[in-house]
């Protein structure tokens, strides 16, 4: 068994962060490989109990997943061959489609829901983007995801780009200090940070980005190259991922904490309640925004969503929206 601490040179070449295989137990024969967009988190553990739960090696595959080191390396690497599958996020795809024209299908959703929440004081609600007029909103990042949303969100509302301020506070509670300093009104920010202010019983009101720019979040993408040669280990790959998403779902969290962190080195694994508790609220604010019928299916309407946003807002236009996915594995892979 190849540990965590264990590197190769093909891990090494692409950037990536630790290369981890099946158990023995429950090794596959023939070998995959898929990679995450950074590090490894507890976000993702989906991916990782794929590999640690012998979710893979039960579909015939010795896995290999990387810890990338951003979306767009992770979607190179992608394209050049050396992943199969990657996991980001649906604006990921589209924007690299319509800007690269890059043969990428996204093959299912897990995250129906935005990972994406906007946080304001409790006393001092913005719950609309007209809310927003006149106000100094925090973005994690400057051309990044949230303020991408942020800027469909005003240009629905009506809002000029001038009519707001905004200000780069990152992706951690301490953003809130901001609000209290007067220094922004609101903040986007992940997920996480919603389930660690909450567990601090701060006094916030919280809206899903949902509210202003409804698009399918984070998604498994696969080039059409793939799908079209090698349909079975696609379709078997989803096995994997309902498996694992079962397991997950059925209640034992902090179990599958303990045992995928004996495979990989979890960033902030040693507060392991904040994890589960961040785990339980991605599975019933996100997984299952869509209802249970729909999880890791592809939600037409909220791709149309989703391209109804990004041209309103000129960002990009794609050619063919529907394009984009395809529910033929995922529903395979369903059926058992």
């Amino acid at each position: 068994m190849i540990t965590r601490r264990q590197f190769t040179a093909a891990a090494a070449s692409i950037g990536a962060a630790q290369l981890l295989k099946t158990p023995a137990l429950a090794q596959g024969t023939e070998p995959l490989t898929f990679m995450t967009p950074f590090g490894f988190i507890p976000d993702f553990l989906p991916l990782m109990n794929m590999v640690s739960g012998g979710h893979l090696a039960k579909q015939g595959y010795a896995p290999t997943l990387l810890g990338g080191k951003g979306t767009a390396t992770a979607i190179q690497q992608l394209l050049a061959g050396q992943v199969s599958f990657v996991y980001v996020s649906a604006l990921d795809e589209m924007l690299a489609v319509a800007k690269q024209d890059a043969p990428l299908l996204s093959i299912s959703t897990l995250c129906q829901g935005s990972t994406f929440q906007l946080v304001s004081m409790k006393d001092k609600p913005i719950k609309t983007a007209e809310d927003m007029k006149g106000k100094t909103i925090g973005i994690v990042s400057v051309g990044g995801a949230t303020e991408i949303l942020l800027n469909i969100a005003l240009l629905k509302a009506g809002i000029k780009p001038e009519d707001i301020k905004r200000e780069v506070t990152g992706n951690s509670p301490g953003a809130l200090e901001l609000i209290k300093q007067g220094r922004v009104d609101c903040f986007f920010c992940a997920i996480g940070v919603v389930v660690a202010l909450k567990r601090a019983n701060a006094p916030i009101e919280v809206v899903s980005t949902d509210a202003f720019a409804p698009m399918p979040s984070q998604i498994f993408l696969t080039t059409k190259d793939i799908a079209k040669n090698k349909p079975d280990m696609v379709t078997k790959f989803l096995k994997a991922l309902k498996g694992s998403t079962d397991e997950i779902m059925a209640g034992n969290t902090k179990g599958l904490f303990e045992r995928a962190q004996k495979d990989f080195e979890i960033v902030g694994i040693k507060d392991i309640d904040a994890s589960v508790a961040l785990m339980d609220a991605m599975i019933k604010e996100l997984w299952l925004s869509e209802g249970k019928e729909n999880l890791l299916r592809n939600v037409p309407r909220l791709w149309k969503d989703a391209d109804s946003g990004i041209r309103a807002a000129n960002m990009a236009a794609v050619p063919n929206i529907e394009a984009l996915y395809d529910n033929k594995f995922v529903d395979l892979a369903l059926k058992g």
